[in-house]
This record gives C-alpha cells, sequence and structure tokens, in this order.
C-alpha cells in the first residue's frame, strides 16, 4: 500500500508519518506500539497494517523517501554532467545531513548509539537498497567494485557517523564540515 497513490491512503500515510515523528522525539523507537501510533495519528490498526508491518516500518518508510528522493537527484545530476561527480556526491550528503539536522531529536534516536537494532538495521537497509541501484548504474565504476559491498560500506559509513554526530549535544563539525568529511571518504571512483 506504500505505493497507493490515493488521497486517502497518501493522507493516512502522511497522519502516520507525523505520529511517528512526534513520538520519537520523546521515546525510544523500539519501545513504540501500533496503538499509540494509530491513536496518535488519529486511524484505526487496520488502516497502519494496511500501510506497515511495524513501527520500524514505518521508520524505514519516513527516511526511505529520502533516500530516493536522493539517489534520484544524484542519478540525474551525474548522467546529464550537470555538475562534477564530486559535486553530485556533495549534494546528495548535504541533503541527508541537512534532513536529518532539521529532525536531530527524531534521527538521534533512530541513528545515534541507543536506536533500537531492528530500526537501524532496517534504515541501513534501505540506504543500502537504494545505492546498489545508483552504484551499478556509475559509469566509473571499476569491474572489481561489488555495488552490494560497496553500498554496505558507504550506508554504515555515512548513517554510522550521522548517529554520532546527532547524537553528541553540541557537536564539534558544522553541517558543511561534517558533508566536506564525508565527500572526503567516498571511494575515489565515485568522485571522478
Amino acid at each position: 500500500m506504500v505505493g497507493n497513490t490515493d488521497p486517502r491512503a497518501v493522507r493516512t500515510r502522511e497522519k502516520l508519518v507525523a505520529a511517528f515523528h512526534d513520538a520519537v522525539r520523546t521515546q525510544d523507537p523500539a519501545t513504540m506500539t501500533v496503538a499509540a501510533l494509530t491513536r496518535a495519528a488519529g486511524v484505526n490498526r487496520t488502516s497502519f497494517y494496511t500501510h506497515f508491518e511495524s513501527p520500524e516500518d514505518l521508520a524505514v518508510h519516513a527516511l526511505g523517501e529520502l533516500f530516493d528522493v536522493v539517489a534520484n537527484a544524484d542519478i540525474v545530476l551525474r548522467s546529464e554532467h550537470a555538475v562534477t561527480p564530486a559535486d553530485a556526491s556533495r549534494r546528495a550528503l548535504v541533503d541527508i545531513v541537512r534532513f536529518v539536522d532539521e529532525r536531530r531529536t527524531s534521527y538521534a534516536n533512530l541513528l545515534g548509539p541507543g536506536a533500537a537494532p531492528a530500526v537501524k538495521q532496517a534504515i541501513t537497509a534501505a540506504y543500502v537498497e537504494r545505492a546498489v541501484e545508483a552504484l551499478s548504474r556509475h559509469p566509473n565504476r571499476p569491474p572489481h567494485a561489488d555495488p552490494l559491498l560497496t553500498a554496505h560500506f558507504l550506508a554504515g559509513g555515512v548513517l554510522g557517523v550521522l548517529g554520532t554526530w546527532l547524537a553528541t549535544p553540541d557537536p564539534q563539525h558544522s553541517l558543511d564540515d561534517l558533508v566536506d568529511a564525508l565527500v572526503q571518504c567516498l571511494p575515489a571512483w565515485i568522485n571522478r
């Protein structure tokens, strides 16, 4: 149902995502219940299960939309040669970092050191899925560079760094410094 574009289905998903973001600011995602989320969203349990399997699935959906937008924009920028590959990487990372920074409290609970393992694993899997697609089409990918292994490396690194940065009350790196550091960590062939 996540792909359903019927206006009622879209509104239900939006209500559930909003309830999730509200809830994750104050509680551990591992303790969230479907009952609490549906009550906060003003929808019934059947509606929840029509769209999502679990609160973890809802968390992945909430962040997965960002990954889709970022991956698609990155692919378009690279294929149209609109910017240099390094700039395409930087723009993608800026979008991700800004998104989570604007929702710092929520995503510190989702990606930080105290995050529920199932949620963190599901978010990482969503990142990997989108990255594999982009890396598979990358024109400069060396023949020996496995897109799946590279995607796992990128997901673990980017999400791990973000989780630590978000969990730090007064991070020593600004958003731009963090993005610059992440771009430097990417395999060289991605930025060629």
